[in-house]
């Protein structure tokens, strides 16, 4: 499906482009890790928007995330602002009210200190591999529960398994759309293309 992207100024609060609780999705053309990602998941993408990385935007300028560099910690939401090849896409979750924004900031501060699962990450590209692709659909998922589960780490978190979390933590999401899945198997793809969690796209 082909989707005109536009650039926007980004603006924050309920009447901006991003919010508190919003999940924000970012790809950076050029970036090797971020163009890995976007290939091995590949196969969840229903659009010409790829994404590789997912946040959740806690406040004016400010997101918690899962990153590899600094595990979970808060940001600076201007690094991917300024950032020329780097595009950012928010998301927001359906009937999302500030008590509810606020809940999901809370499940995403709790962790913050946390590393990130780097170990889940090998083991995730080996079930996004076409031979693993083929296999978890002959299985029916199977393969990549098995692989998750003995593979995920405690208190070790990947980024869209983080947000995952956020969002699966409150009634109105819990197990609705992708969040049926273990948290720590969505990659950042299919949670960005979910249309049971999120708003249309254009009104998110």
């Amino acid at each position: 499906m082909a989707i005109e992207i536009k650039s926007l100024v980004p603006k924050f609060g309920p009447d901006g482009n991003y919010d508190v609780g919003y999940i924000g999705f970012t790809y950076s053309e050029g970036n090797i890790i971020s163009e890995g990602i976007a290939y091995f998941t590949r196969w969840h993408r229903m659009s010409d928007i790829k994404v590789s990385h997912a946040l959740i935007v806690t406040r004016d300028n400010k997101c918690v995330e899962a990153h590899l560099e600094t595990g979970v910690a808060e940001k600076d939401l201007s690094e991917y602002f300024d950032d020329l090849h780097c595009q950012i896409f928010f998301r927001k979750p359906k009937g999302l009210t500030s008590d509810i924004a606020k809940k999901i900031v809370e499940k995403a501060e709790e962790q913050k200190g946390c590393k990130y699962d780097l170990d889940l990450i090998k083991h995730m590209v080996k079930v996004h591999s076409i031979v693993g692709w083929t296999i978890n659909k002959l299985t029916r998922d199977g393969y990549e529960k098995r692989i998750t589960l003995a593979h995920e780490g405690d208190n070790k978190w990947i980024c869209s398994e983080l947000a995952a979390h956020c969002l699966d933590e409150q009634p109105e999401y819990k197990d609705k759309g992708i969040l049926s899945k273990l948290d720590a198997t969505i990659d950042p793809q299919e949670l960005f293309e979910d249309q049971t969690i999120f708003e249309p796209w254009q009104k998110a």
